[in-house]
C-alpha cells in the first residue's frame, strides 16, 4: 500500500475543488450584487461579477500556491471588511431610491441615530426592538457566511490547478478594466466597490481641508463679490415672509394621482386667496436636497451661494451677509422660526436673526403629531400672535413648517377654529382614532397627501386672516420628498409660490417668469435657489443693480 503524504491528505478531490471555488465565487458575487437601476432608481441585481472579488479569491489562491494560509485573526479582520464593504454596496444601491443621490459616509452616518429615533417614534419601542433583534441575527449571519466563504476558497486552492486558474482569472477580470475599449461597450466585469471606496475618500479628504481651515474648490464660493447694502425701499416697509413647505415638492403637481388627491386642497387655498384679494404667482425652483438635507435649501436662500454639506458648515466661518442681516439693515426686525430644532444652533450667529423661536420656545403643550411633535398651524398661530401685533418695525420672518416631514404620522387635525389649535377640545373621540390609527408603513403616500392638504388648509388661513396688509409672502417647498414616495427619477425641483395684495410687489416676480395660479408650469431650464436672494435684493433696491450671479459650488443633480 503507497503512503500518501500529508499534504495529498489535506487537499480536496478535483471535484470538490471545484464545486468549492465556485461556491466561494457565486457567494461573494451575490452579496455585492445589488445595484441601483439607473433610470427609476429601483433596486436591481447586477450580474456581472466583481473584479474586486476575482482579486481577493486570487490574493488567496496565491498564498495557497505559496503553501501559506491566512491566520486566523487575518482571517476574521478580512471577513468584517468585506462584510463592511458588502454594506457600503447595499447602502449605495439603495440611496438613489430613498433620497435621490449617491451615499455620503461623511455626513449620512450622523443621520443614523436620527433614522432609528424616527423608526422607534413611527413604529413604536417594541416593534423597533424586534426590528433592531433581527438585523443584527442577519448581520451576524452574514458575516459567519463570509467567514465561511474565505475558508471556503482557502481549501479549495489548496489544489495548484484551482489556485492558478483563481489567480489566471483575477489577472483576466483586471485586464478587461484595463484594456481600451468603444465608447459605450459592455464590460463583462465590474469594479463598483473600488469607486465607492474612492468616493468616500474624496469625501473624507474634503472633509480634513475642511477642518483644516483649507476651503479648496469652495474658495471661489466664499469670496464671490456680494453687495455692500441694498435698502430694499421698494418693499414699502411691508412684511416679508419666508414660508419652507417640507417636502412640497413638484412631484404633487407631476404625478397624476398625487395631483388629483391634493386638488381640493389647491382649490380651497387659491379660492381663500381670491376671496381676501390676494394674488398669486407661481414658479418652479431647483433645490440643493432630495428627501433629506432640507437645512441645504433653507441656507440657500439666505445666503444666496449654492451649498453643498461642506459649504453649508464652511461659510458659518465667513463673513458674507445673509439675508437677515440685509432686512436688518433696511429696519426690519428679522425672525427665525423652527420648531423642529431643540436647542441653539451654532448657525445663529452666522444668519443674524433678532430672534429665534425653537422647540420649546413656542410653549406646546397639546398631543404630539409626526417626527418634530409640534403641528404647523400652532406654531403659525404662536408666531402671529408674538411678532404680528404691536410692533414698530415691519418683519421678515423664516418659518418652517413641518408637519409633512417623514413619516407622515399622525397628521394634525386642521382646525377652523384658530384658538383650537393646540388644545384641540374639538376633536372627537372617534376623531382622534382615526388621527392615531397606524398607517400602512409599506405605503405612506396616503398620509404623506393628507398632510400636504392639512398644510395647504392651514396656510391659507394664516395667510389670508393672520396677517395684514400688503405683506410679502413667499412659500415654497425646501424639497422633493422621499424616492419612496416620488417613485421614479424626479428633478430636484419644488414649488415657489409669492403673494401680495400689493401689485407693486408681485411685479418682479413677473419680470422674471413667475405665473398666476397654484400650479406652475414653467419649463426648464429653472432658477436656482441660490440665486433668489441676489435676485430679491436687485429687485426690491431703487438703484436696481444686479447683484453678482450666485457661484455654484457643486451642481445641482437632476
Amino acid at each position: 500500500m503507497r503512503r500518501v503524504s500529508r499534504r495529498r491528505q489535506s487537499e480536496p478531490g478535483w471535484w470538490g475543488s471545484a464545486f468549492g471555488i465556485i461556491a466561494a465565487y457565486l457567494l461573494f458575487f451575490a452579496l455585492f450584487s445589488p445595484v441601483s437601476e439607473p433610470v427609476n432608481h429601483g433596486l436591481a441585481f447586477d450580474r456581472r461579477p466583481a473584479v474586486e472579488i476575482m482579486i481577493l479569491i486570487g490574493a488567496v489562491a496565491l498564498l495557497r500556491l505559496c503553501r501559506l494560509r491566512l491566520p486566523a485573526p487575518l482571517r476574521y479582520v478580512l471577513a468584517a471588511l468585506v462584510f463592511l464593504a458588502g454594506l457600503l454596496n447595499f447602502a449605495d444601491a439603495v440611496m438613489p431610491a430613498a433620497y435621490g443621490r449617491e451615499i455620503d459616509l461623511y455626513w449620512d452616518l450622523r443621520l443614523v441615530p436620527g433614522l432609528i429615533g424616527l423608526s422607534v417614534k413611527s413604529a413604536g419601542l417594541w416593534r423597533s426592538l424586534a426590528a433592531f433583534a433581527l438585523a443584527l441575527i442577519a448581520a451576524a449571519a452574514a458575516y459567519l457566511l463570509i467567514l465561511l466563504t474565505l475558508v471556503l476558497a482557502e481549501r479549495a486552492t489548496a489544489r495548484r490547478g484551482t489556485a492558478l486558474a483563481a489567480i489566471a482569472l483575477a489577472a483576466v477580470g483586471s485586464c478587461a478594466l484595463a484594456l481600451p475599449r468603444a465608447t459605450g461597450a459592455a464590460i463583462p466585469v465590474r469594479a463598483d466597490l473600488s469607486r465607492q471606496l474612492k468616493a468616500q475618500a474624496d469625501v473624507l479628504y474634503g472633509a480634513w481641508e475642511v477642518a483644516h481651515g483649507q476651503p479648496g474648490r469652495y474658495a471661489a464660493a466664499l469670496a464671490a463679490p456680494q453687495p455692500a447694502s441694498a435698502d430694499l425701499a421698494k418693499l414699502k416697509h411691508r412684511d416679508v415672509l419666508l414660508i419652507f413647505f417640507e417636502a412640497y415638492g413638484t412631484v404633487l403637481l407631476d404625478n397624476p394621482q398625487y395631483r388629483a388627491a391634493i386638488a381640493p386642497a389647491l382649490a380651497r387655498f387659491a379660492e381663500k386667496l381670491e376671496k381676501a384679494g390676494i394674488a398669486i404667482l407661481s414658479n418652479r425652483i431647483l433645490s440643493p436636497s432630495f428627501g433629506g438635507g432640507s437645512w441645504l435649501a433653507h441656507g440657500e436662500v439666505l445666503s444666496g451661494v449654492k451649498l453643498d454639506q461642506f459649504l453649508s458648515r464652511l461659510i458659518l466661518d465667513s463673513r458674507r451677509k445673509s439675508l437677515p442681516r440685509y432686512m436688518e439693515a433696511a429696519g426690519y426686525r428679522t425672525v427665525d422660526v423652527e420648531p423642529g430644532i431643540k436647542s441653539l444652533v451654532v448657525e445663529d450667529k452666522f444668519w443674524g436673526f433678532d430672534q429665534s423661536y425653537y422647540s420649546a420656545d413656542l410653549g406646546y403643550r397639546g398631543p404630539e403629531f409626526g417626527w418634530f411633535g409640534i403641528p404647523d398651524q400652532f406654531t403659525l398661530k404662536k408666531f402671529a400672535t408674538r411678532e404680528l401685533r404691536d410692533r414698530d418695525k415691519p418683519v421678515f420672518a423664516q418659518i418652517v413648517l413641518v408637519s409633512s416631514h417623514t413619516p407622515f404620522y399622525p397628521v394634525p387635525p386642521y382646525r377652523a377654529d384658530w384658538a383650537d389649535a393646540g388644545d384641540y377640545a374639538g376633536v372627537s373621540p372617534a376623531e382622534w382614532e382615526h388621527i392615531y390609527r397606524q398607517p400602512d408603513w409599506n405605503h405612506l403616500e396616503k398620509p404623506f397627501l393628507e398632510a400636504v392638504a392639512y398644510d395647504l388648509d392651514v396656510l391659507g388661513d394664516f395667510v389670508t386672516t393672520r396677517i395684514s396688509g400688503g405683506a410679502l409672502v413667499v412659500i415654497l417647498g425646501d424639497e422633493q420628498p422621499p424616492a419612496f414616495i416620488s417613485g421614479e427619477h424626479q428633478p430636484w425641483t419644488v414649488p415657489i409660490y409669492v403673494l401680495s395684495r400689493d401689485p407693486d410687489l408681485l411685479a418682479p416676480f413677473a419680470a422674471r417668469g413667475y405665473t398666476p395660479g397654484v400650479v406652475p408650469e414653467q419649463p426648464p431650464p429653472w432658477p436656482e435657489m441660490a440665486g433668489f436672494m441676489p435676485a430679491f435684493l436687485a429687485d426690491f433696491s431703487s438703484s436696481g443693480s444686479e447683484p453678482a450671479a450666485p457661484t455654484a459650488a457643486t451642481a445641482a443633480t437632476e
